[in-house]
């Protein structure tokens, strides 16, 4: 009767011959012929197969041997034929806490550390990573032998971070864990599935998995005889770096240094200033000037925007900058001393509004031997701004005028900064004259700030837009409309283009000075 339901492929006499073996006191199926029914069932009915494969275990326990490994194979196969995400839940589960049960005693756990890892490959290929997660999770915890490594390798190769990521861009099944268990065991996956699972990760905020990820990859490329090249490239260890020098993990900003290193790469600038971030994050004062100095050293020039960073950082506390400078000025450190680093000190003073002790760092600058930079000269025209506002107030689109007297001490200092650069040939920057211009508007020296952008154009240096606006709006302000024009005109040959929208706020301010803003055109033309 078996025979010929399963030659018509009929699954209701297969079932009816199942149960009339499952109900009748003596067994006269073979495990041949039970084979073909739970093989026969996994096409058609896969919960009827997993019965049909709990009957079998239980027939072979009485007999005190164990059931085929083969037929879990064949069931779990039969998987991708359900209907419904629950219903392969429910299987699954079924399946999971059956293997535990059966398959948890001495010798009988061999196939537990085969079928479990099996049947999270199983449902991970079929796209239902919900389900196999809580699988991967569990034999890892429960930390299972390595019996079957392709196992795992497989499941590496089903990582995609598109199908498969979450809201938060995390993969939906512990790829960095499965990746470290492999390489720590000594195996070692291609090369594509090993890149495969880092670009899964995507954009990288999960640190302990990245973390994890490289280190796997480090260990694998310091194989003396590995077949295979597991270079990452410089690409994406600077997107990594720069993500997580927001997050001030040092060790792995270090981890992604030595892996440049070692895959033959030049550490890059961006690289450098990832790490002198990870460190200024981290309050690690030391080793931030040391990094400074050493990207120094690599050829690289810290730019304006890093050394703000460090000094914000600084900036923070009044002990940590009393730190910085006792470490910097001290005897024992002069590997720490650089011009960069006393450009750091510098503007982390002004950022705290301590105006003497930062004009007391640049003092210093003689006296160490260090030269001033075009660092030096701009974060100088800065802290003057910061002091004149603390002075003066804030004097942005102001009416008044400041004193003859109070100008004049202002300009003095001005001086002595444009004195200092004289005297060291140093070559004045955009971000040096937008300080510079911010410092004369405040001071309602329009004409010399005129002057200094008509300089900067005459020496082919493109100012930024903010520059050009600045002047031309407080100009505007003050009624020196003629003025404002003229320094709008500047902005096409300073590198900036046209700037209609200037223009016409200029013309707007001035049409309000005149008592025609919106008026009808009639009225303004009589």
């Amino acid at each position: 009767k078996l025979d010929k339901a399963l030659r018509e492929s009929c699954t209701k006499s297969v079932l009816e011959a199942f149960e009339e073996e499952r109900t009748s006191s003596e067994n006269t199926l073979s495990d041949k012929q039970l084979g073909r029914i739970i093989t026969f069932l996994a096409e058609n009915d896969v919960g009827m197969s997993f019965e049909a494969i709990k009957y079998h275990v239980e027939q072979c326990k009485a007999e005190g041997r164990m059931a085929p490994l083969f037929l879990y194979h064949y069931m779990m196969s039969g998987l991708k034929n359900c209907t419904s995400q629950i219903e392969v839940e429910r299987l699954v589960l079924d399946i999971q806490e059956h293997v535990i049960e059966e398959y948890s005693d001495g010798e009988k756990a061999v196939y537990k550390y085969i079928l479990l890892p099996q049947l999270a490959l199983t449902v991970a290929r079929l796209g239902h990573n919900d389900c196999a997660r809580p699988l991967v999770e569990y034999f890892l915890e429960e930390k299972y032998p390595l019996i079957n490594p392709d196992i795992h390798e497989s499941l590496l190769k089903t990582a995609w971070r598109h199908p498969f990521a979450r809201e938060d861009w995390t993969p939906t099944l512990p790829y960095h864990r499965l990746l470290s268990e492999l390489v720590s065991c000594g195996n070692r996956p291609k090369p594509e599935v090993v890149t495969r699972v880092l670009h899964t990760y995507y954009p990288y905020r999960d640190l302990d998995a990245i973390t994890e990820i490289l280190s796997s990859i480090q260990q694998l490329h310091h194989y003396e005889d590995h077949p295979y090249d597991y270079s990452i490239d410089c690409g994406t260890l600077e997107t990594i770096s720069v993500l997580v020098s927001k997050r001030g993990s040092v060790d792995l900003s270090l981890l992604i240094i030595e892996m440049a290193e070692s895959f033959g790469y030049k550490i890059s600038e961006s690289m450098f200033e990832d790490v002198i971030l990870s460190f200024a994050a981290s309050r690690q004062v030391p080793q931030c000037l040391g990094a400074l100095v050493d990207m120094e050293t690599n050829g690289y020039v810290p730019s304006r925007e890093l050394l703000r960073k460090v000094a914000k950082k600084l900036s923070y506390d009044d002990k940590r900058l009393r730190y910085t400078q006792h470490i910097l000025t001290g005897d024992d450190n002069a590997n720490l001393l650089s011009t960069a680093t006393m450009n750091s000190l510098l503007m982390g003073y002004g950022m705290k509004k301590n105006i003497q002790a930062a004009f007391d760092v640049f003092d210093s600058f003689q006296e160490l031997g260090l030269k001033p930079d075009s660092n030096t000269v701009t974060f100088l025209m800065e802290i003057l701004y910061f002091s004149t506002t603390m002075r003066f107030g804030r004097r942005s689109y102001a009416k008044d005028s400041l004193g003859r007297e109070e100008i004049d001490d202002v300009v003095g200092e001005i001086d002595v900064v444009l004195s200092t650069m004289k005297e060291g040939d140093i070559e004045p920057t955009r971000h040096f004259y937008h300080e510079y211009v911010r410092l004369l508007c405040s001071l309602g020296l329009f004409e010399d700030g005129k002057l200094a952008l008509e300089e900067a154009v005459s020496n082919n240096i493109n100012l930024q837009v903010g520059t050009i606006f600045l002047l031309s709006v407080q100009c505007a302000h003050r009624g020196h409309f003629d003025m404002a024009r003229d320094v709008a005109r500047l902005a096409q040959t300073a590198g900036c283009g046209k700037q209609p929208t200037l223009l016409r706020r200029i013309n707007n301010l001035h049409n309000q000075k005149l008592g025609v803003w919106g008026r009808p055109r009639e009225e303004i033309d009589e």
